[in-house]
C-alpha cells in the first residue's frame, strides 16, 4: 500500500473513533465548533480507503484560506503602491506590483510630508528619506497672510518627534522605487478583471497578461479600476473650488526674503475673498506653489492658465511671478468620497485614495495611503488567517480616515470663504485665536504613531 493510502486510512480510523464520541456537558461553549468539526470528520470517514491524500490538500486550503499566504499582488506603482510593496516584503510577502504606466513616473509637483507619513516612513525602511535628505524642506513654521501680504499670524507648527518635510512627488516615488526589486515591479500593465477563487486571485490586464496572488492590494488612485471591478461605491463628491499645483524656479540671493519668509522652516498660505495662494521651499531655488479659487469666480470660457493669472494678479509679490515663470502647473477638481465600508471583499483590499480620497487642504492624501500601507502589513504580520488580518486593517484605518476627511472638508470650508464680511471676520478671528485652538486640527491629523513592524 502506497505511504499516501496508508496516511489516509489511519485519519479515517482516527475520524470514525471521533465521530463516536461526545464532548461533556462541561464543554458546552465549544460544541458549535465541535459539532463542526465532526461534519469534517464524517465526510473523511465516507471517502474511500485508496482515496489519494493529495486530493484533500485544496479542501483543507479553502477551509483555512488565509492561514498561507505568500504571495501579494499590488495594482499601481504610485505612493501608496510602492509603500506597501517595501512593507509587505519586510514581513516576509513575495510582492510584485502592475503599473499600466510605460514608466514610473509621478505626476504632479511637490507635496507635504507630515509627521505621520515621517514616522511610518522610518518605520517601514528609515532609507527612504535618507536618500531624500538633500532634496526637500523641513517644515516648522506657518506664515498665515491676507491677499496684500500683510501678515495676519504666525504659527508654529507643534513640536513632535520629527518634522514635516516639502518633497517633490517624483523624488519620493523615485525613492521608494529604489527599495523594491525592479523584477517586482511589472509597468504598461492596465488592469482588466479579477476572479476570487477560495484559496487564489487571478488577475487579468488589458496587454493579455495575467497574474495570480494570495492576496491582492488595490492602489491605483481616485478613480480606481479595481474598486468598480469590486462593485463597490465608487461616486464621487465635488467641491466647490480646485486646485492648481505648480513648480518655479528661481535665482535669488535671499530666496526666503524674496518669498516673503525668515526661516528655512517657513511656509506661507495667503487668504483671500474665495482664493488662497500657498508657497513650500523644497530646495535650493525649487518653488512648490499651489493656487485654491471656488468654481464661481472662474468664467467657463477661460483656459486654466489665463483663469489662473486672472484670479490672482493683484496679490501680494511674488505669487503673480511664480505663477507667471511656471515650469509646469496642474489643474485638477476637488473631489473627495464620504469614507464607506467594505474595503476588503474577499482577498481583495483597497487602499488610499481608491479607498478615502480626500480633498487637499491638509496635505495628507499620500500620508493617509502611507499609514494604511504600515497598518495592514502589521495586520498581516499579527493575524496568521487572511480575513482575520484584513478585517483588522479595515477596522483600525477607518475611523482615523474619517476623521480626516471631515476635518479636511471643514477647512475647506473656512479657507474659502467668499463673502467681504465674513472673510475680514476670519481674519480677525485668526489673529485673536489662541495657538492652542488654531493647531487643533494640525495636531488631530497628524497624530499617528505606526505599529512596529518586526522583519521576519
Amino acid at each position: 500500500m502506497s505511504r499516501k493510502t496508508a496516511t489516509l486510512s489511519d485519519l479515517v480510523l482516527i475520524a470514525r473513533i471521533l465521530t463516536c464520541s461526545d464532548p461533556s456537558p462541561q464543554q458546552s461553549p465549544g460544541r458549535s465548533l465541535w459539532k463542526a468539526c465532526r461534519r469534517i470528520l464524517g465526510t473523511i470517514c465516507l471517502l474511500p480507503k485508496d482515496f489519494p491524500l493529495t486530493t484533500l490538500i485544496p479542501f483543507f486550503r479553502i477551509l483555512l484560506w488565509g492561514a498561507i499566504v505568500k504571495r501579494a499582488a499590488i495594482i499601481g506603482g504610485g505612493i501608496g503602491g510602492l509603500t506597501t510593496a517595501i512593507a509587505l516584503r519586510k514581513i516576509g510577502f513575495e510582492v510584485d506590483v502592475y503599473e499600466r504606466a510605460p514608466e514610473l513616473k509621478e505626476v504632479g509637483s511637490g507635496m507635504s510630508l507630515w509627521p505621520n507619513a515621517v514616522r511610518s516612513l522610518n518605520q517601514i525602511d528609515p532609507s527612504i528619506l535618507l536618500r531624500l535628505q538633500t532634496r526637500g524642506r523641513s517644515l516648522r513654521r506657518l506664515l498665515m497672510k491676507d491677499a496684500d501680504g500683510e501678515r495676519i499670524k504666525t504659527l508654529p507648527l507643534p513640536a513632535t518627534d520629527c518634522n514635516g518635510i516639502a518633497i517633490h512627488r517624483a523624488e519620493l516615488q523615485s525613492s521608494l522605487a529604489q527599495s523594491v526589486p525592479p523584477h517586482s515591479i511589472h509597468l504598461d500593465h492596465t488592469f482588466l478583471r479579477l476572479e476570487q477563487r477560495p484559496n487564489s486571485v487571478t488577475l487579468h490586464f488589458e496587454n493579455g497578461a495575467s497574474a495570480e496572488a494570495d492576496l491582492v492590494v488595490a492602489c491605483d488612485g481616485i478613480h480606481s479600476a479595481v474598486r468598480k471591478s469590486l462593485g463597490l461605491k465608487s461616486k464621487l463628491t465635488n467641491r466647490a473650488y480646485s486646485v492648481w499645483r505648480g513648480m518655479t524656479h528661481i535665482n535669488s540671493d535671499d530666496e526666503a526674503c524674496h518669498l516673503g519668509l525668515e526661516h528655512d522652516g517657513d511656509f506661507s498660505e495667503s487668504y483671500g475673498h474665495g482664493r488662497r495662494f500657498g508657497i513650500l521651499r523644497l530646495g535650493p531655488g525649487r518653488i512648490h506653489w499651489y493656487a485654491v479659487a471656488n468654481n464661481s469666480l472662474r468664467s467657463p470660457d477661460m483656459s486654466e492658465a489665463v483663469a489662473l493669472r486672472a484670479l490672482f494678479s493683484g496679490w501680494h509679490a511674488p505669487v503673480p511671478e511664480l505663477i507667471e515663470n511656471a515650469e509646469s502647473a496642474i489643474c485638477t477638481k476637488v473631489q473627495d468620497r464620504l469614507a464607506t465600508l467594505p474595503w476588503v471583499v474577499g482577498r481583495v483590499a483597497i487602499l488610499g485614495d481608491a479607498a478615502h480620497p480626500i480633498s487637499p487642504n491638509f496635505g495628507q492624501g499620500a500620508c493617509l495611503a502611507i499609514e494604511d500601507a504600515v497598518v495592514l502589513a502589521s495586520s498581516l504580520q499579527t493575524h496568521s488567517n487572511l480575513r482575520r488580518a484584513l478585517r483588522h486593517y479595515e477596522h483600525s484605518r477607518y475611523p482615523r480616515c474619517l476623521e480626516v476627511l471631515f476635518m479636511s472638508r471643514e477647512a475647506g470650508r473656512f479657507a474659502q470663504f467668499q463673502n467681504r464680511a465674513i472673510v475680514h471676520l476670519r481674519k480677525h478671528f485668526i489673529k485673536l485665536a489662541p495657538l492652542a485652538f488654531t493647531t487643533y486640527w494640525f495636531r488631530r491629523s497628524c497624530d499617528f504613531h505606526p505599529p512596529s513592524l518586526p522583519a521576519c
